[in-house]
């Protein structure tokens, strides 16, 4: 057990290597703060933390594809162009559905903010 845990961290590094993916943590680093600032509950600040998750998670899958196919062939393919298209576009819906439930839960603690400060 301890093995599959010592090759998931190592995995979870090569991930945080990858451009995409690194882009997306900063991202959530930076939405988690301003959860905290905004003084999100807990309900909100727990579908805003599976939120990024989902994002992340999604992207470190793209990443995979992308590699994989690349081990396939380096040549123009229209298999590995479809199989690649698909996967990203998977990432994509993910990050459209997340920002929607990210105006959902944010608007009011803005609002908030606006009308009252912190």
């Amino acid at each position: 057990m301890r093995e599959k845990f010592r090759v998931a961290f190592i995995g979870l590094k090569l991930a945080l290597l990858d451009k995409s993916v690194f882009i997306q943590v900063i991202i959530g680093v930076i939405v988690t703060i301003i959860s905290i600032i905004l003084k999100l509950n807990k309900i909100d600040f727990i579908l805003v933390l599976l939120c990024i998750g989902l994002v992340i998670a999604t992207e470190i899958l793209n990443t995979c594809v992308e590699e994989l196919c690349n081990l396939y062939t380096t040549k123009q393919n229209e298999n590995v162009k479809y199989i690649k298209d698909i996967s990203a576009g998977a990432v994509l819906f993910v990050a459209i559905l997340t920002l929607i439930i990210g105006v959902i839960i944010f608007l009011p603690y803005i609002r908030r903010l606006i009308d009252y400060g912190l």
